[in-house]
C-alpha cells in the first residue's frame, strides 16, 4: 500500500483539501473536483486519502524535469496561450531570429500527450535535426562529455506580439538555457539561467519569464498524488481533418496505469477487472475520453486506476465546462473485493469473484513485483486435504491474470494456495 507523508493545513504548495467523504449506496466516494471558471487551476487528486490540491495554473512557462541525471525533458505551460515554434537548428541563429520571419518558422511543436513518459514535452519533440540515437530533440548528446548540447532555436509566441526566444544550451544533471523578450521593436537583453535538478520531491521544475526565477511548490511529492487536472494538447480528430486543440482532463502519475471500459455499467456495486493488456502506462489513459465535446459525461465508461498494489475504479458524473471548471466523480476501492494478498515482498495476488459466479470460473490476479528464479503455482485443495486443481503461473515481472475453469467441483469450500518466490500464501472460495 503507499504510504503518505502528512502535509500542513496551510501550504504553499497551494490549496489542500480533504475532500468531505459522501459515499453512496454502492460504496462509492464522490469527488466535487473543479479546476475553477476557464480552467485557471490544476488540480493533484490522490485517491488513498481522498486529497485534493489546487493552485494557479498560470504561474509558471516552462518546466523542466529533474527526476534523473540521465533523462531529460523540457514542457511548456499548456494552461497557458503559449504556442511554441521550432525556428532553426543553426544555434548561432538566436541572435538573428526576428518576429517578423514568423511566416517561415514551419508547424508548431506540442508537448505530446499520447506518451508514457511524462516528462516528454514541446522541446523534445523538435524535429528539425538528423534523426538518430543521439537526437533528443532540442540538442544531440555528446559521448565525448556526456552532455546533450543544444542545437535548436525556438520562439515562444504569447499573442499579441508577445514574443520570447528560447534556447537550451545543454542538460547534465540540470539545465542551462538563455531567452529574450521582444518588446516591439527589438529583443531585450539575453537572461542565462541554470536549473539544476536539485532535491525536490518532484517531477520537475519551473521556470517563470515573468519573475525569471525557479517556481517553487508546483507539484505535491511525487507518491502523494495519482491524477492531475489540467489542461493539454490533443489531436481532435472531426469530420473534415484534425486540429491540435486544447483540452481540460486528467493526467496520470507515472506510478499508475489506467484501464478503460467501454461500455459498462457505472453505478454498480460489483467489479470485473480487465485483462491486464487493457491497463495502459499513457499519461492520459483517462484524458478527455471520458466526456464529448460539450455536455453530461459519457453514461457507460469506467476507469479502473491500478496504483501500487491498490486498485480503483473510477467514473465522471459532472463535465461542466469552462464556465465552473468542475469534473465531478466517484471511486470506489475495490482492492478488498479482488482479494488481493501479499505473498512475501516480491508478488501481490487475488481471485475474484469469491464466491464465484455459477458458471465455476475464477481469476487468479497476480501482480509480480520482483521475479523470482522459478515458477509459481496455484493449487486448490478442498477440505479434506484433497488437491483438486494445479496450474503453474510464469515469473514475468508486472501485472497479469490467470483464469481458472473450476466447472468440475462440486459447490462448497476450497482452499487456494499460490507459491511464488519461496512464499506461500492461502485463501479461501467459495465455490457455488
Amino acid at each position: 500500500m503507499k504510504a503518505k507523508l502528512l502535509l500542513a493545513s496551510v501550504i504553499s504548495l497551494g490549496i489542500q483539501q480533504m475532500n468531505f467523504a459522501q459515499v453512496d449506496s454502492n460504496g462509492y466516494t464522490t469527488v466535487n473536483m473543479s479546476m475553477g471558471t476557464s480552467y485557471q487551476n490544476r488540480v493533484f487528486f490522490d485517491f488513498s486519502s481522498n486529497t485534493s490540491i489546487s493552485q494557479a495554473a498560470d504561474t509558471w512557462d516552462i518546466a523542466f524535469y529533474r527526476n534523473s541525471t540521465m533523462d531529460k525533458g523540457i514542457k511548456v505551460n499548456d494552461a497557458k496561450n503559449i504556442t511554441v515554434y521550432q525556428v532553426s537548428a543553426n544555434p548561432s541563429d538566436f541572435d538573428a531570429v526576428l518576429p517578423s520571419q514568423k511566416s517561415t518558422w514551419g508547424n508548431p511543436v506540442y508537448n505530446p500527450d499520447q506518451t508514457t513518459r511524462i516528462q516528454d514535452g514541446a522541446f523534445d519533440s523538435s524535429n528539425l535535426l538528423p534523426s538518430g540515437p543521439f537526437n533528443f530533440g532540442w540538442g544531440n548528446y555528446n559521448i565525448a562529455t556526456h552532455k546533450v548540447q543544444g542545437q535548436v532555436v525556438f520562439v515562444l509566441d504569447y499573442g499579441n506580439e508577445n514574443y520570447y526566444k528560447f534556447f537550451i544550451n545543454e542538460f547534465s544533471a540540470g539545465y542551462s538555457f538563455k531567452y529574450a523578450q521582444w518588446n516591439g521593436n527589438s529583443w531585450n537583453p539575453t537572461q542565462t539561467k541554470i536549473l539544476t535538478n536539485g532535491s525536490d520531491d518532484a517531477f520537475f521544475n519551473y521556470f517563470s519569464f515573468t519573475t525569471g526565477e525557479k517556481v517553487n511548490n508546483m507539484e505535491p511529492p511525487k507518491a502523494n498524488w495519482d491524477l492531475m487536472f489540467t489542461r493539454y494538447y490533443t489531436n481532435y480528430v472531426y469530420s473534415g481533418g484534425s486540429m491540435m486543440y486544447k483540452m481540460a482532463g486528467v493526467i496520470q502519475n507515472p506510478s499508475v496505469t489506467v484501464a478503460r471500459v467501454q461500455p459498462e455499467a457505472q453505478a454498480i456495486s460489483t467489479a470485473n477487472l480487465p485483462a491486464s493488456s487493457a491497463f495502459s502506462g499513457t499519461i492520459t489513459a483517462v484524458g478527455h475520453s471520458w466526456k464529448p465535446t460539450s455536455g453530461a459525461p459519457l453514461a457507460d465508461v469506467v476507469y479502473y486506476v491500478k496504483q501500487g498494489s491498490d486498485y480503483y475504479r473510477m467514473y465522471f458524473i459532472t463535465n461542466e465546462g469552462t464556465s465552473t471548471g468542475n469534473m465531478y466523480f466517484k471511486y470506489k476501492n475495490i482492492t478488498s473485493t479482488l482479494g488481493v494478498k501479499e505473498i512475501g515482498k516480491k508478488a501481490v495476488f487475488g481471485i475474484y469473484p469469491n464466491p464465484t459466479t455459477p458458471d465455476k470460473k475464477v481469476t487468479v490476479l497476480f501482480d509480480v513485483k520482483e521475479r523470482a528464479e522459478n515458477k509459481g503455482s496455484v493449487e486448490v485443495f478442498d477440505l479434506s486435504g484433497k488437491k483438486v486443481y494445479h496450474a503453474e503461473l510464469t515469473n514475468q515481472e508486472g501485472f497479469y491474470k490467470q483464469d481458472l475453469n473450476l466447472s468440475h467441483l462440486a459447490t462448497g469450500n476450497y482452499m487456494v494456495k499460490i507459491t511464488y518466490g519461496g512464499q506461500t500464501e492461502t485463501k479461501k472460495l467459495i465455490v457455488k
